[in-house]
């Protein structure tokens, strides 16, 4: 398989990545993730866009012909949720999700570095976490696992016990909806195995 470029450095991505056997490099695009908010699922689209299109713009030396970005958002009572600032926002987070039930929205793009050509999808997951008790709490806050994470949990890792189901793809949970990766990579023409 040929290497390709993530335009990222979330370990989630890389890690469902690597256990489908893609060798990667990581180099991560830094842009203005706001978003307008008006259209969520089209604007974490866009944003997945623009990181392939600055990643490859910011590595002109990189050999690489092909480029994953994506972008996810948590988004709780119509409002996103992002990563928490501190131990205590990781908190508040946790018992606002407690009993509730959230959307999760990533944006994937693949990007032709031969051709410019641009593919993209977005996706939508639906979250149902279980009614958590304070205990729940503090045992996974002590996880030191709600750091850097959207939602202030890692899904993959021991987040999956706060979660009663999910609605939709388990990795675009994670942050990257590989269901959706495949399509957009078939249709670009990546040389599947």
């Amino acid at each position: 398989m040929e290497t390709i470029i993530l335009a990222s450095q979330s370990k989630g991505r890389r890690e469902l990545l690597e256990n489908e056997g893609f060798s990667l490099v990581c180099l991560p695009a830094d842009i203005d993730e706001t978003i307008p908010w008006e259209n969520p699922e089209k604007e974490i689209q866009t944003l997945a866009e623009k990181k392939a299109r600055t990643c490859h713009k910011q590595h002109p030396e990189q050999s690489e012909k092909w480029i994953i970005a994506a972008d996810t958002l948590v988004v709780f009572q119509g409002k996103p949720i992002g990563k928490p600032a501190n131990l205590a926002e990781a908190r508040a987070f946790l018992e606002a999700l407690s009993g509730t039930t959230h959307s999760v929205i990533s944006g994937v793009a693949f990007l032709d570095r031969s051709t410019g050509r641009l593919y993209s999808e977005s996706d939508v997951s639906t979250v149902h976490f279980k009614k958590l008790s304070e205990t729940d709490i503090e045992s996974y806050l002590a996880t030191g696992e709600w750091m850097g994470a959207a939602g202030a949990y890692r899904i993959q890792h021991k987040g999956g016990a706060l979660v009663e189901r999910i609605e939709g793809s388990f990795s675009n949970v994670i942050g990257l909806p590989l269901n959706k990766l495949f399509n957009i990579m078939k249709k670009a023409g990546y040389p599947a195995n």
